[in-house]
């Protein structure tokens, strides 16, 4: 065979190869989309029905609000589905992922199955078990090299700021997936993200004590997202005696060293409202509710967080783990109200929208806690309407954990 022949067979091949995987790439991000579209029907319709309950049973202009909002999110959240999935049909190009089958070490996953060492830092190997987890997920018929995320723990969800604005804690998408296939348990804490730390540090002790009272067999893995995690810390200062039943905790996108960029736009907003402190409505409300979230601020800023994290990391139980992770977005890359918020902040810092970067991860002199690095996202990619893969995220620190020996 001449050697123009071996060329051109060569260049066929090659032509015929990408246009299966464009072909893999189309139906793969098609049926990733419709099965995104058909969860948000059958969460929002058990959501709306249990709301409807609520409603009829107890009426009250509380329950009637949060039943507006479910409707309003629910409402919302197909409509992005749809959208997506209509796009999904015509869009040909490939999905946006790095993802190299040709430079898939096969042996760093039968090293860390085996939980053998591996030469690589522990950001390094968290990203390598996240980019598989992802690209499995988004593509249903790849064969994965890592098993299945089982554990007996059960996963302690900690919301953070603003979370009563939307019907469900980040993240516990992430976590009914988990419940639904691999039978993980999960539970979910209220605390008020305007309250301060010490306030909703009391609280979590109070309704983990009565967990834990109820299920003495269980362990706790706290995984705390955004100011969740801030109230975790204290939580976990405040009573290390009584946590026995606690193995760790994995603080997600949270403000571990403040975020004066998001405080500092925050602030110069509500003090607007401030200039009418004089008025009879407005103390009326403020005795009742703080409006300017007096509490929240100080629990958020850096001259606060800084000496709190230095005076206090030595009181963290040590027999615990201590995990952290951060995001980092560009504007355009963000979801629409974080786009919206990067222009509110602008802070010269990266972040995820409201959170810068560096002060996501735990600091050097805190040397029990592992620093997982900092992926691509925004602030809001654990609402249950994201479209990232906020399932890959929390299996991935399953696998990093069970690996490191800190989970079982």
């Amino acid at each position: 065979m001449r050697d123009t022949d071996l060329i051109l067979n060569k260049y066929i091949e090659s032509k015929v190869l990408d246009f299966k995987n464009r072909v893999n790439a189309y139906n793969a991000r098609k049926n990733y989309s419709k099965s995104f579209l058909n969860s948000a029907k059958e969460l929002t319709k058990s959501d709306l029905l249990e709301r409807f309950n609520l409603v009829k049973n107890n009426l009250s202009p509380n329950e009637a609000l949060k039943l507006m909002r479910n409707l309003v999110t629910s409402s919302a959240w197909i409509s992005f589905s749809t959208a997506r999935y209509i796009h999904s049909l015509t869009n040909f190009k490939s999905f946006d992922n790095k993802f190299d089958f040709d430079k898939v070490n096969y042996r760093f996953f039968n090293d860390l199955k085996a939980r053998k060492p591996i030469e690589l830092t522990d950001e390094e190997i968290f990203k390598i078990i996240y980019n598989e987890v992802e690209y499995a997920k988004y593509h249903p018929t790849y064969i994965s090299n890592l098993d299945e995320p089982k554990t007996d723990i059960t996963i302690v969800l900690v919301p953070g700021v603003f979370n009563e604005l939307f019907s469900t804690p980040s993240f516990e998408r992430a976590c009914q997936h988990l419940k639904m296939n691999y039978n993980i348990k999960y539970y979910t804490p209220e605390v008020n993200g305007f309250d301060n730390c010490l306030k909703n540090s009391k609280s979590l002790r109070d309704q983990i004590s009565q967990y834990v009272s109820e299920h003495p067999d269980e362990k706790l893995w706290l995984v705390a997202f955004s100011k969740g995690g801030l109230d975790s810390l204290h939580y976990l200062t405040e009573y290390s005696k009584e946590q026995d039943s606690i193995i760790g905790l994995s603080t997600i996108a949270s403000p571990i060293l403040g975020s004066n960029s998001f405080n500092k736009k925050f602030i110069k907003t509500l003090n607007l409202i401030h200039n009418f402190s004089d008025s009879k409505l407005y103390q009326l409300i403020d005795g009742k509710k703080d409006i300017l979230a007096k509490e929240m601020q100080k629990s958020l800023s850096s001259t606060f967080r800084r000496p709190w994290m230095r005076n206090n990391h030595e009181k963290l139980n040590p027999n615990l783990f201590y995990t952290s992770i951060g995001f980092s977005s560009k504007w355009y890359e963000s979801h629409l109200w974080m786009m919206l918020m990067k222009m509110f902040i602008r802070s010269k810092n990266d972040n995820d929208g409201v959170v810068d970067t560096e002060s996501s991860l735990f600091p050097y002199y805190f040397e029990r806690g592992i620093k997982l690095g900092i992926l691509d996202g925004h602030h809001l990619i654990g609402r249950r309407s994201s479209f990232y893969c906020q399932e890959a995220l929390i299996e991935a620190h399953i696998h990093f954990l069970k690996y490191k020996g800190l989970l079982f």
